[in-house]
């Protein structure tokens, strides 16, 4: 095998596992109910909460999509009881999003059940010698990869 289908193989097996985590997750999401984009909306929202809750205009930009369809996916969670949007007290024309008592309890179940990720699981059962390769590897790629103008 030459060097170009060995880097076409590398590809393929990232689309490949892609695809299986993004599987796995999109039956954990079922399982509670939520379609994958609700999922990962709530992943965002609860990552987003550091000092002060997020506005839908800046979950909107963090995830690359136009505030109308965040908008619309949040208030789809807010009918499920999963978060709450908020008046900030300072500008009454924006509205905050915080993840209620049942939202935050949804991603805790759901961390616990996913092992934190899934990924983890399988690179566990990996000889380290393997996973010492693969590190090597991968942190060698996003080096190359940060450092190009692209």
């Amino acid at each position: 095998m030459n060097k170009k289908q060995k880097i076409e193989d590398i590809i393929k097996c990232r689309k490949q596992i892609d695809l299986l985590i993004r599987e796995k997750y999109y039956k954990l999401s079922k399982k509670y109910d939520l379609s994958l984009e609700q999922f990962q909306l709530l992943i965002e929202i609860n990552e987003l909460i550091v000092d002060i809750a997020p506005t839908v205009g800046e979950i909107a930009k963090n995830i690359n999509n136009s505030p109308n369809t965040v908008s619309e996916r949040i208030t789809r969670l807010e009918n499920k009881g999963l978060v709450e949007k908020i008046r900030d007290k300072n500008d009454r024309r924006i509205s905050r999003v915080f993840l209620t008592e049942s939202g935050k309890k949804l991603i805790e179940d759901m961390d616990k059940e996913s092992s934190g990720t899934f990924l983890f699981d399988f690179l566990h059962g990996m000889k380290e010698e393997d996973i010492n390769n693969l590190l090597k590897c991968l942190k060698g790629l996003v080096e190359k990869m940060s450092k190009s103008k692209l």
